[in-house]
């Protein structure tokens, strides 16, 4: 009986310790270069929208890689509260941009076992108050090859990957919701 409950235990152990590592790769849309902010709040907590034609910037970064990178491939949804100017700190072998489809090599692995930079995105502001909540950008997979994603090294496997998004004007409702209304929010 003890030893029963010694393996169970162990095999516990080990189906908790493989789900801890099973980390879900993702590229997420920061609107700081330390990868702290996701969301902007509305006035008067915040200014997202300093004027029209004022301009900014947003980081995109690939997270839980856990392998060696050799390239990466994605786009991003904007709304039409930013307008895309360009696409910064990109590497010699770059195709497309972010809007219309962005696929980039690194010369060199990147360490996928941190947080990957990926670029560095100049906008212009196409607002100069919030006038709807929660405007989204989104990192979606590309729109001529489909892959949303990485490939590692030494094998160059295709990894996929999950976009997130962040929000422009980012508001936590006063009342009540019903998880229906939350999800709707998502349900683009």
């Amino acid at each position: 009986m003890r030893m029963r409950a010694l393996a169970t235990a162990l095999a516990l152990t080990l189906v908790m310790v493989g789900a801890a590592a099973a980390q879900v790769p993702f590229f997420g849309v920061y609107f700081d270069e330390g990868n702290s902010k996701e969301a902007l709040p509305p006035p008067p907590c915040g200014n997202p929208c300093p004027g029209i034609g004022i301009p900014g910037y947003l980081w995109i970064s690939l997270h839980n890689a856990n392998a060696f990178v050799t390239g990466v491939e994605f786009a991003v949804s904007y709304p039409p509260e930013i307008v895309w100017m360009a696409d910064q700190n990109t590497q010699p072998v770059t195709v497309g941009n972010t809007p219309s489809g962005f696929s980039m090599g690194w010369a060199l692995p990147q360490n996928g076992f941190m947080n990957i930079p990926v670029c560095k995105v100049l906008f212009l502001w196409n607002c100069d108050r919030c006038l709807r909540a929660n405007i989204p950008i989104v990192v979606v997979a590309h729109p001529s090859t489909g892959a949303l994603g990485f490939t590692d090294y030494p094998q160059f496997n295709y990894h996929p990957a999950v976009g997130l998004t962040s929000l422009i004007c980012a508001c936590v409702p006063a009342e009540e919701t019903t998880w229906g209304q939350v999800k709707s929010l998502y349900d683009k």
